[in-house]
C-alpha cells in the first residue's frame, strides 16, 4: 500500500513538473592520471576489483550548480557536474581490470518509470561502453529514491568477486526515505569487501544533504566523503582516484645485514640540509625561516593550502575556517612572529586587475586571523597579483598553484 501511494505521488509530481532533459555541457578538461600506469610502475597496487557508481537523476539535480570549480559552460547544472566527475573517473580507470556498473535514481518516463535504473553493467568493465552509457543519461525528474538504488545495488553485486568501491553522487536533497538501512544491509552482506565513497554535488541550501552522505560513509566503516568542489583540481582529483582504487605497494622485506663491529665514524656534514625542517632542502627553499607546523609549497614558503575564492571575490567561505584555524595554532605556537600575508594570482587578467584582487584576498585572511591571535604577532597584508609565480602558468595545475595566499616571515 505504501509503495502504491509513493508511485502515485511520483506520477502526480511528474505530470506537474515534467521530465527535464539536460543539454550537453562542456568543461575545461584537466589532465587525468592513468591509474594503470601507476600500477605498472610498481609504486601502487590495485585494491578495488569492482567499480560501482550511483548517480542522482532527481529533479533537484537540474538546478544550477553555484560553485565555480568547473570552468566551461557558465550555466552548468548539478547533473552536468556530476556526470563530468564520473567521466573523469572513467578516464582515469580506463585501463584497469575491473567489474563495473552504473545505476541512477529518480522517477519519470525517461527513467523507465523506475525508482532506480541500471544504466551500465554489471559487466566486465569497458571504459568506452561505460562512457557511451553515461552520455545517454540526460534526464532528471521528481523524487530522490537513493535507498532504492542501494537496495538494487545489493542485488547487482551478488555475483561480484573481490573488493568493491561504491561511489555515490548526490546533493542529498529531499531523499524519499533514509538510505541508512540500505547501507547497513550492504555492509552486513559484503563486509570488508565494500568501501563506500560519497561525492556531494550540492549548493549551500542542501548542506543537510552533505551531512547525510557523510553519515553513510561512517556506517560503511570504509571509505570517505568528498565534495565536487574538493576534487575539482587536477591534484585533488588524482589523489581522490588513487585513494579509491589503489594502495601503495608494500616493499619486499629485506633481511637485516649481519652486524659489523667497528669504531663509530664521525657524522658527515650535510651536503644540503633543511634548517627550518619544512621538508624542502636549503638550496630550493625560498623561505628559510618557516615556523614549525606550517604547510609549505614546493619552494618552502608557508601557504594556506586548500582555500579557494569564487571568481572576482575576496570573501572567505565558512568551509575554509578550519584551515585558517590551523594557521592560528601555528602562530600561537611560534610567538613573536612578524608575518606578511601575501595574495597572489595566476596570469589570467591584467596586472592592474589582479593586484587589487590579490590585495583584497590577503586582507580578508588577515582580518580573520587577527581576531583569533594575541598581540605577540604582527600581521600585515599585501597583494602581489601575478608578479610572483611559483609554477608555470601554461597548465591549469600550474595556475592553481600560483593562485595562493602565502605567509612570509619578516623577522
Amino acid at each position: 500500500m505504501k509503495k502504491h501511494l509513493l508511485l502515485s505521488s511520483a506520477l502526480a509530481s511528474y505530470l506537474l513538473s515534467g521530465c527535464t532533459i539536460q543539454p550537453i555541457r562542456t568543461f575545461e578538461s584537466p589532465t587525468i592520471v592513468n591509474l594503470n600506469h601507476l600500477v605498472q610502475s610498481g609504486e601502487y597496487q590495485q585494491k578495488a576489483d569492482v567499480f560501482y557508481t550511483v548517480m542522482d537523476a532527481s529533479a533537484s539535480m537540474a538546478e544550477a550548480y553555484l560553485g565555480n570549480e568547473y570552468p566551461g559552460d557558465s550555466t552548468q547544472t548539478k547533473f552536468a557536474v556530476e556526470k563530468e566527475i564520473i567521466k573523469r573517473i572513467n578516464k582515469s580507470t580506463k585501463d584497469l581490470r575491473l567489474g563495473a556498473a552504473l545505476r541512477s535514481f529518480g522517477y519519470a518516463p525517461c527513467l523507465s518509470f523506475e525508482f532506480s535504473e541500471l544504466v551500465y553493467g554489471a559487466n566486465t568493465y569497458s571504459a568506452k561502453d561505460y562512457d557511451k552509457s553515461l552520455g545517454n543519461k540526460e534526464c532528471t525528474s521528481t523524487n530522490s529514491p537513493l535507498s532504492d538504488s542501494l537496495v538494487a545495488a545489493e542485488r547487482d553485486l551478488q555475483k561480484s568477486v573481490g573488493n568493491i568501491a561504491m561511489i555515490v553522487f548526490s546533493d542529498g536533497y529531499n531523499l524519499t526515505t533514509s538510505p541508512v538501512p540500505a547501507v547497513q544491509s550492504l555492509k552486513a552482506k559484503y563486509g570488508n569487501r565494500l568501501c563506500l565513497y560519497t561525492v556531494w554535488v550540492g549548493n549551500n541550501k542542501e548542506k543537510a544533504g552533505q551531512a547525510v552522505l557523510g553519515e553513510l560513509t561512517q556506517i560503511a566503516g570504509c571509505g570517505f566523503a568528498a565534495t565536487a568542489g574538493s576534487i575539482s583540481s587536477e591534484r585533488n582529483f588524482d589523489q581522490f582516484t588513487k585513494d579509491v582504487f589503489l594502495t601503495k605497494h608494500a616493499p619486499a622485506p629485506v633481511a637485516p645485514p649481519p652486524p659489523v663491529i667497528s669504531l663509530p665514524a664521525p657524522a658527515p656534514e650535510p651536503i644540503d640540509g633543511d634548517d627550518d625542517q619544512d621538508g624542502v632542502r636549503n638550496s630550493k627553499d625560498k623561505c628559510p625561516n618557516t615556523p614549525r607546523g606550517a604547510t609549505v609549497n614546493m619552494v618552502g614558503c608557508w601557504i594556506i593550502e586548500g582555500i579557494h575564492f569564487d571568481f572576482d571575490k575576496s570573501n572567505i567561505k565558512p568551509m575554509y575556517y578550519p584551515i585558517l584555524d590551523n594557521v592560528v595554532k601555528v602562530i600561537k605556537n611560534n610567538p613573536g612572529l612578524s608575518i606578511e600575508i601575501q595574495g597572489h594570482t595566476d596570469n589570467k587578467g591584467t596586472p592592474a586587475y589582479n593586484i587589487p584582487l590579490s590585495n583584497r584576498r590577503a586582507h580578508a585572511v588577515k582580518d580573520y586571523l587577527i581576531k583569533k591571535i594575541d598581540n605577540t604577532a604582527t600581521l600585515t597584508a599585501k597583494g602581489y597579483g601575478l608578479t610572483r609565480p611559483v609554477d608555470t602558468n601554461a597548465t591549469s595545475a600550474g595556475r592553481a598553484n600560483n593562485r595562493r595566499v602565502q605567509l612570509d616571515i619578516m623577522n
